[in-house]
């Protein structure tokens, strides 16, 4: 027959034994949750979003458009790190005049050079400072990256104003581009003097998804 001490170590074995297995069963689960973090895609309908342009000189304002060409951003939603491209096709601008539109890819944007000016996101915050989240609503975000026009590029940080019910997104941002300082020849002649920022108003649509 077994003693009371053989029993009480055989229970407190069990026990143990009991424990182990738990924990080890466990490993699996927690390095399999850690592998499961996906980054969100946005994807831009380039025939859904528009581009337009605003600049000001001492005798009216020229308002115009240009199309996007592409645009897909990668993100990871914890870390904020981001990648991808958001395109803008040089040549289609547009301002309602021929010759003025003729002569601002020509002689100032340079089209035939650079055909394309690009955004390259590096990183997402959300407007609290916190990474951006996967909350259903409306949010203001902050996207860093590089800008890229008439051949430079210039780090920038844009402000957005996102709304998506988890797959599709509408983001709105305005900003300013210095594009005498950032190279192009300035425009002003004779007593025209023509403001030295071009604003920029874009409104995306397009998907976002979990990959």
């Amino acid at each position: 027959m077994k003693t009371k001490r053989t029993m009480m170590r055989a229970e407190r074995l069990k026990a143990w034994l009991i424990v182990v297995t738990a924990m080890l069963t466990a490993v699996p689960v927690i390095c399999s949750g850690q592998g499961t973090a996906k980054q969100l895609h946005l994807h831009l309908d380039p025939t859904a979003t528009t581009v337009q342009f605003t600049l000001k000189d001492t005798i009216h304002t020229v308002h115009g458009t240009f199309h996007m060409h592409a645009g897909d951003v990668y993100f990871d939603p914890k870390t904020g790190e981001a990648h991808g491209k958001i395109e803008v096709d040089a040549t289609s601008g547009e301002s309602g005049n021929d010759t003025r539109d003729g002569k601002m890819k020509r002689e100032y944007l340079e089209v035939g050079q650079f055909p394309v000016a690009m955004f390259e996101p590096h990183l997402v915050t959300g407007s609290t400072g916190v990474a951006f989240d996967e909350k259903f609503g409306t949010q203001t975000i902050s996207v860093s990256g590089n800008f890229t026009l008439h051949g430079a590029s210039h780090a920038m940080v844009m402000q957005f104003l996102v709304q998506h019910d988890g797959q599709q997104a509408m983001a709105t941002t305005h900003f300013l581009i210095p594009y005498v300082a950032w190279g192009i020849k300035d425009p002003s002649f004779a007593v025209v003097r023509v403001e030295k920022e071009v604003g920029i108003d874009v409104k995306a649509k397009g998907t976002l998804t979990s990959e």
